[in-house]
């Protein structure tokens, strides 16, 4: 009885721990902001205008609605990129902490995503906002919006604790990822229609996860379709990789932080 309490009061104590450390980066972030939140719905609406001025005229034919596509790819791809940017420098940035308290080291990299979810979701107002403007009504589809979202949190913890391991002992981890972020971007269809593609080729964006998640966020938003069974077991095991793989490694490395920080 008495360990069960104690699992419960550990359990408490290091999620106050974990919302602690997202106010602390809310606050930094908007510090002296005088729009302070705001900028989260003025940032995607201002890339978005300036994108679809861009390249709306050379896809006006295949893409219908570019804004609304151009917003779903931006904010599932930016979900992920800066949670597990901002990851990547968890433990290295909170190193006088851990030397100083016993804590899990897992909160770190977590916090980082749950923040980065927390201000980046203020994009979905964004969206609401150009729906509003262009009078365009969903499709009841969209209810299932939650699920695109949820599978990329859970993607991003997974790459969020890798990434942050990896940083640890390679510094020059954290200017690979940034590359690497760059050439996801670009196979991601973030701007551009997958239709351009050779059709022969067109499966092949499917190796990645986050054009995975942008085109289920897309079908439910911009299509009205359910995706299949199948390829809901696809995102859930882009999920499970990620998060196998990145408690695997973050959990055999751990011991040896302390050593590098």
């Amino acid at each position: 009885m008495t360990s069960k309490y104690n699992m419960k009061e550990v359990s408490v104590r290091y999620w106050e721990l974990l919302k602690e450390l997202v106010k602390r980066d809310l606050k930094i972030k908007y510090r002296r902001s005088i729009l302070g939140f705001c900028w989260s719905v003025l940032n995607p609406l201002l890339f978005m205008i300036v994108t679809t001025a861009l390249f709306s005229t050379f896809f006006k034919n295949s893409i219908k609605m570019f804004p609304l596509y151009f917003l779903a790819g931006n904010l599932i791809f930016n979900l992920y990129a800066e949670s597990t940017v901002m990851a990547q420098y968890s433990i290295i940035g909170n190193g006088s902490l851990i030397k100083k308290v016993k804590i899990p080291f897992q909160v770190f990299p977590l916090s980082k995503v749950c923040f980065s979810f927390f201000n980046t979701s203020f994009s979905i107002i964004a969206i609401l906002i150009v729906m509003i403007y262009f009078k365009y009504l969903p499709p009841i589809s969209i209810l299932l919006f939650p699920l695109p979202i949820v599978f990329v949190f859970l993607f991003s913890v997974g790459i969020g604790l890798l990434v942050s391991a990896l940083a640890v002992f390679f510094r020059d981890t954290i200017h690979l990822y940034g590359v690497f972020l760059t050439v996801v971007s670009y196979f991601s269809a973030i701007f551009y229609p997958d239709t351009i593609l050779p059709e022969q080729y067109r499966s092949f964006l499917l190796l990645n996860p986050v054009y995975a998640f942008i085109k289920y966020f897309r079908m439910i938003m911009l299509d009205g379709i359910i995706p299949s069974f199948e390829y809901h077991m696809l995102c859930v095991f882009y999920c499970c990789v990620a998060l196998l793989l990145g408690c695997y490694y973050f959990n055999k490395s751990k011991k040896e932080f302390i050593l590098y920080i």
